[in-house]
């Protein structure tokens, strides 16, 4: 799934791994987790455990622009990262995605507002 806001890129990919995996899968993907963040474009890369589900994991990506995630994909450490799942997951098929266009809180206050509305006050929501 991929987020675009502005010029930015958010990709996820989920995946499920059979429990005899788990260490070596955890430990594969927190060497990596480290060199991919130094990768030029990259904004930030997490790595998360699903809830209620110890052998399900999310990577979520942050990317300056289309580009640095493009560039990304042909890196080795995508090409490991790839592989590691691709042998460690339950199903050779992992949930990889790029989230949609997202607009922030501006759309979100203009939603909330009503528009036929004569104040120039807006109330932000934290």
């Amino acid at each position: 799934m991929i987020i675009q806001t502005s010029n930015e890129i958010i990709s996820t990919v989920r995946f499920t791994f059979r429990p005899e995996n788990r260490k070596e899968l955890c430990l594969t993907i927190s060497s990596l987790l480290d060199l991919i963040k130094g990768e030029e474009g990259c904004c930030g890369y997490r790595f998360y455990v699903e809830a209620g589900d110890q052998n399900s994991f999310l990577l979520i990506g942050k990317w300056e622009t289309r580009e640095a995630w493009d560039h990304h994909l042909k890196s080795d450490n995508f090409a490991v990262l790839w592989g590691s799942l691709s042998l460690l997951a339950d199903r050779p098929d992992v949930d990889f995605q790029l989230l949609s266009h997202v607009v922030g809180i501006e759309a979100q206050t203009k939603a909330r507002c009503d528009p036929y509305r004569e104040s120039s006050t807006a109330i932000f929501l934290n």
